[in-house]
């Protein structure tokens, strides 16, 4: 099986063999030419000890069907087949060049000409299914990198859709428990027997990312230690294996490989948008860092030292990937418009995260609140993210697709529009005791300050941001910013004209910030899935006996010390009570997909959702 049966100057169903091209499990591929035009084609033939196999007989036959009635420039085209000699035969397009598997093995490739891979492919692969036909079979070696002139940009060609399959089919085509495709690139679906759509293409094309930039698909090993891979284990950072590339990779990648395709980038488009920004800002950004906080004389939490991370007894179970501020869908769509394109543009594509299975945890649920909730009398919301609340009762809340931050006062059903102006997808709000407002301009990298009673906006001086999220304000009026995409805090002192880095130590997209009375700084560690505390003075983060998260969003703290978290995912809040070690589980009744949460002096709790903003009472 599988080996060339033809010599040069052979014809075969009217073509000039040429040479062979290569020798595949399937049959041999040869540089033929075409016996009525001026050109050369790429001439595929089926194994002879295949042709009696009803199911190679069936992928490469429908490899034609299915390729033929795709016209694309990035996808090869099938010219003619036919069955000759007892051998079937399909007459494809040549692409003078290479493949991208081959092309690998000088090494990973150059993000540039890796994210360019994934960015064409991206476009065969929509357009494949836009007219209802999955490929199956997304993997390097399926991707053909053509010759170019100087000034063009490299070619790039999908093929082999000899297992790709109509989206209205209800056959598979497999043997009887096997799978046909290629097992490093394939979704954790195609191993559980469910019916595989667009996203599975999505799940291959992230894998094979992955690959490019690191020389090696994600998962690797024995058949059960891949498909275990694929179905349990965290997906592996790029950043790991390539100090040169950013976390944002990292966030892509994950959110290409969410093990729920639920949770998955929903378009390769989306997969190709999302690293074509990584690299972009990969390649704009400035190395210069904001004052750390190892250089600060004076600092908010004391003089650092080698620190160590207690981590909790039983670490979370997984990563989520990709990315952002989460924000709840928009009323036509059940997907999180979310946190940065993440390349986390942290508010524009969807919260990708993988869900946390398998850890045995006790909750207890509240006895004393009222699990009676009432949605706030906003109008217009379109994915709201951050809220926050004074101690009169005047709600603030970011109204993100809106672009404004609205008011609605104690006891008020009126909402005012804020004077803030020329915001982009603004995430988290906060306010202080003297009413400024406060709020995380996250697709301008910047946060804003409006003055009580103020017309005019104040850009506070914060740099090099890069997708802030939470944003938190201490009765001293020291200001702490969750910087998603750079993966840290940063905290302007009242009255300072620089910023300083909290020594918080291996996090990964932090969305939600929170500060006690005592200058003790809270952070929702989202891709981590935990919680982190960071007392006052201390250079030594705590990791919150908070178990089972997936990507928890908003923290608050009241004034007794709890600790309040939309756990987002799992579509609830919950409460770590002062000094307790067990989690409880605030009733708020049919909560989908909170997004953050803020508590006010009384007790009562808010919560965004949806296009809702929710109240819960406090203890009565």
């Amino acid at each position: 099986m599988g080996r060339a049966e033809l010599e040069p100057g052979d014809v075969f169903a009217g073509y000039t063999i040429q040479r062979v091209l290569g020798v595949g499990g399937m049959g041999a591929v040869y540089l033929a030419r075409d016996p009525h035009l001026p050109r050369n084609t790429a001439l595929k033939l089926l194994d002879r000890s295949l042709t009696t196999d009803d199911c190679f007989r069936s992928r490469f036959e429908l490899e034609a069907d299915h390729a033929a009635r795709l016209e694309h420039p990035n996808i090869v085209s099938v010219f003619d087949r036919g069955r000759e000699a007892h051998q079937h035969w399909i007459a494809m397009q040549y692409v003078a060049g290479t493949d991208a598997a081959v092309a690998l093995r000088e090494g990973p490739m150059d993000p540039s000409r890796a994210v360019h891979i994934i960015a064409e492919t991206a476009k065969a692969l929509d357009y494949a299914h836009e007219n209802g036909v999955l490929h199956r079979d997304v993997k390097p070696a399926n991707i053909l990198l053509g010759t170019s002139g100087a000034e063009q940009p490299e070619r790039v060609l999908l093929t082999d859709f000899g297992i790709a399959k109509a989206l209205d089919e209800t056959q598979h085509l497999t043997r009887t428990g096997s799978l046909v495709a290629t097992l490093q690139y394939s979704a954790p679906e195609a191993f559980q027997g469910i019916p595989l759509d667009p996203r599975a293409d999505v799940y291959s094309l992230g894998c094979t990312l992955f690959c490019l930039l690191t020389g090696r698909p994600p998962f690797t090993g024995s058949t059960q230690e891949v498909m275990r891979g694929h179905l349990s284990a965290p997906v592996p950072r790029i950043s790991a294996v390539r100090g040169d590339l950013p976390p944002t990779f990292d966030d892509i990648v994950s959110a290409a490989l969410a093990k729920r395709r639920e949770d998955r980038l929903p378009t390769c488009r989306a997969l190709a948008a999302g690293v074509q920004l990584a690299l972009s800002n990969a390649q704009s950004s400035h190395t210069v860092q904001s004052t750390s906080w190892r250089t600060q004389t004076t600092n908010l939490h004391g003089t650092p030292h080698a620190q160590t991370t207690r981590h909790p007894t039983s670490p979370p179970h997984g990563r989520p990937p990709p990315r952002p501020v989460p924000q709840p869908p928009p009323p036509q769509t059940v997907s999180v418009p979310q946190r940065r394109n993440r390349a986390r543009v942290l508010l524009s594509l969807v919260l990708l995260t993988l869900l946390a299975v398998g850890a045995a945890v006790a909750f207890v649920y509240w006895g004393n609140r009222s699990p009676t909730r009432t949605t706030l009398p906003f109008s217009g919301l379109n994915s709201p993210v951050g809220v926050a609340v004074n101690t009169a009762g005047d709600l603030f809340v970011a109204d993100t697709n809106n672009n404004r931050i609205l008011k609605l006062a104690a006891n008020s059903d009126a909402q005012d529009v804020l004077p803030f102006t020329d915001l982009d997808h603004p995430a988290g709000v906060a306010t202080n005791v003297a009413g400024d407002v406060f709020v995380a301009d996250t697709k301008h990298n910047r946060v804003l300050k409006l003055d009580a009673g103020a017309k005019t906006q104040t850009v506070l001086p914060f740099t090099d941001l890069a997708g802030p999220a939470g944003v938190a304000v201490s009765d001293a009026g020291h200001l702490f910013v969750a910087d998603n995409n750079n993966n840290r805090i940063v905290a302007l002192p009242a009255g300072a004209a620089s910023q300083q880095v909290l020594p918080f130590t291996d996090l990964h997209g932090p969305v939600g910030v929170a500060v006690n009375s005592s200058e003790d700084v809270f952070v929702t560690d989202t891709d981590n899935n935990r919680v982190l505390f960071l007392s006052a003075g201390a250079t030594d983060q705590t990791v919150l006996p908070f178990t089972a998260l997936a990507s928890p969003t908003g923290v608050a703290v009241d004034s007794t010390g709890d600790v309040y978290v939309a756990d987002y995912r799992n579509g609830r809040v919950v409460e770590l009570r002062a000094g307790a070690d067990t989690p409880t589980v605030v009733p708020f009744t049919g909560l989908d997909r909170p997004i953050w949460v803020t508590v006010r002096a009384t007790g009562d709790l808010y919560v965004t959702e949806g296009n809702t903003v929710l109240r819960l009472p406090g203890d009565p």
